[in-house]
């Protein structure tokens, strides 16, 4: 059976029914049939064809609104480019970092060209010739089939959204893409095209957003509505008044952002939506917080939210997405074990019914991996790991790439000659179930004991006055051992009396001693392009003394 690409799929896509629909500023939908969204295809190959690229040629594309973006992207890969998403530059504040960082994505990624708004013009700076997405909208449509495209070619690439100080660029192959695509839409989340509808308002740079909410609607013909970035960051609300509004059945978001769905939703608006539509609300992208999803669930309730919709699940980039899913329609699947022992590598179940058995964490299933891929939990020497013993998540399978872009280094570090991939994640596994715990260069090691970095975040955060998803938790070099050091974002009227409770709540759940509590204004800590907190550099600007204190 001969190789189909996603091209080959958007080429049959010459009918009527619904393919996308984009939010614009005027607030309206602007909807695309497929036919109307095969044209758009078919013109920005011939722009990009017209602007002196080739087969082959890698072309950078700021994803910023996905009108604009989607289409230009799908018209690279028409044509045989390997299109390479970068993130957009801020709404406010200050540009230089961007342009810092579009320099370095460009540094890695060798493109002949960068495609961006006109309006964004005069922000770039590159060697190679820039290309609006204006100028690809006025080019006739191009002629004839896509360029044909073997399962091993090189059809994107993915930086992952880590926090090293160089970004990695994952080469992300047609098979493995149309392998993870195909496992999502049918293994993960069994999407009927004549019933599903996706939406996201997810940054279309991210392989949650691009994987999920583009390639792999695509593939088997799901509809998509997408939200831009900036409406759910400047208001959380839009995310499921959106759901409402579409009628949409799968979504998908980060841990944080289900959190600030739940902390900014109001009774009286939530009584105005109808979500009992919504099939799936998966969350990956970050170790999850059984809490989060617990407030977020109780809140849309009302709106007819379906506990069992909520899908927590797993995956990298490096393996293009997602890894492991578990069974839809089924309750969130939740170990308690014993803090204590978590903190030596073992994940012991917490007794039931036992006054002062301890501090307890509560880790949540991410289901099993796809059908054809594999994973192991492996020691420090590589070696396969007990069930419930803590180690390094190693994952293989069709769906993993082969190496990053001009970094051999990593590379040989992350890309096992076996096929398996490091991913950095600890875990453990019960049963075939991932248990997600943490990455594992951020682990804080204090007395010999390790915590993961989430579980002391997760509890500050939820304090007055401490800003969601604005905690970070590192250690500084001390005689004897490390100590702790907690990072709070706040607004100066909150400083008051949180270190206090930040060392009482911290002590009473994970029996640690808090050695520094800092509070920063918020916007303070370092992130990465999809939001996460940057604890390296974080830390890195703390032991240096630039981080500007609150009081």
């Amino acid at each position: 059976m001969s190789f189909v690409w996603l091209t080959d799929v958007l080429a049959t896509y010459d009918d009527d029914r619904p393919a996308h629909e984009y939010l614009g500023p005027d607030g309206e939908w602007v909807r695309l049939s497929r036919r109307e969204l095969l044209r758009e295809v078919r013109v920005a190959a011939a722009g990009l064809v017209g602007a002196g690229l080739r087969p082959g040629d890698r072309v950078a594309m700021v994803a910023g609104d996905p009108g604009p973006f989607v289409g230009a992207f799908l018209g690279a890969l028409w044509a045989g480019l390997v299109p390479v998403p970068v993130p957009p530059p801020p709404l406010l504040g200050r540009r230089e970092p961007w342009r810092e960082l579009l320099d370095t994505v460009l540094s890695v990624a060798r493109p002949k060209a960068l495609c961006l708004p006109a309006a964004e013009r005069e922000l770039a700076r590159t060697v190679g010739p820039l290309v609006t997405y204006e100028e690809l909208a006025g080019a006739p449509p191009s002629e004839g089939g896509p360029v044909p495209r073997g399962p091993q070619d090189v059809v994107y690439l993915q930086f992952s959204s880590g926090s090293t100080a160089r970004p990695r660029a994952v080469a992300a192959r047609a098979g493995a893409v149309m392998a993870n695509g195909l496992a999502i839409m049918r293994e993960g989340v069994n999407a009927d095209a004549d019933t599903d509808r996706g939406l996201s308002w997810l940054p279309l740079h991210h392989d949650m957003g691009l994987v999920g909410f583009l390639l792999a609607p695509l593939a088997v013909g799901v509809p998509t509505s997408f939200l831009p970035t900036r409406s759910f960051v400047r208001d959380p609300g839009s995310w499921m008044r959106a759901m409402h509004e579409r009628s949409a059945t799968l979504t998908f978001a980060p841990n944080f952002a289900y959190a600030l769905a739940a902390r900014r939703s109001r009774p009286e608006s939530v009584a105005a939506l109808d979500l009992s539509r919504v099939r799936v609300a998966g969350c990956g992208g970050e170790p999850i917080n059984r809490e989060v999803l617990r407030r977020f669930t109780e809140a849309f309730a009302p709106a007819g939210l379906r506990p069992e919709a909520v899908l927590p699940c797993y995956g990298l980039a490096e393996s293009t997405l997602a890894v492991t899913f578990p069974p839809g329609g089924r309750p969130l699947t939740v170990d308690r074990i014993d803090a204590e022992a978590l903190a030596r590598g073992s994940a012991v179940p917490a007794p039931d019914g036992v006054p002062d058995a301890g501090p307890v964490t509560e880790v949540v299933g991410c289901g099993s991996a796809f059908e054809g891929h594999g994973l192991t939990i492996r020691d420090e020497r590589g070696r396969c790991l007990a069930d419930r013993a803590v180690g390094e998540v190693w994952v293989t399978g069709p769906s993993v790439a082969r190496g990053y872009v001009g970094d051999p280094e990593a590379t040989g570090r992350t890309f096992g000659r076996d096929g398996w991939v490091r991913t950095g994640d600890r875990g453990y596994l019960v049963d075939g179930e991932l248990f997600v715990t943490g990455r594992a260069k951020d682990l804080l090691i204090v007395r010999g004991s390790n915590t993961d970095p989430q579980r002391v975040e997760w509890l500050v955060e939820a304090l007055p006055g401490a800003r969601l998803g604005g905690v970070v938790a590192c250690t500084r070099p001390a005689e004897e051992t490390e100590e702790l050091v907690v990072v709070v974002e706040c607004r100066e009227s909150a400083a008051g009396g949180l270190p206090a409770q930040v060392r009482s709540v911290l002590g009473e759940q994970l029996a640690m001693a808090v050695h520094d509590v800092v509070l920063v204004r918020p916007g303070t800590i370092p992130r990465t392009t999809s939001g996460k907190p940057r604890r390296q550099e974080t830390r890195r600007r703390y032991l240096e003394g630039e981080l500007v204190h609150v009081q």
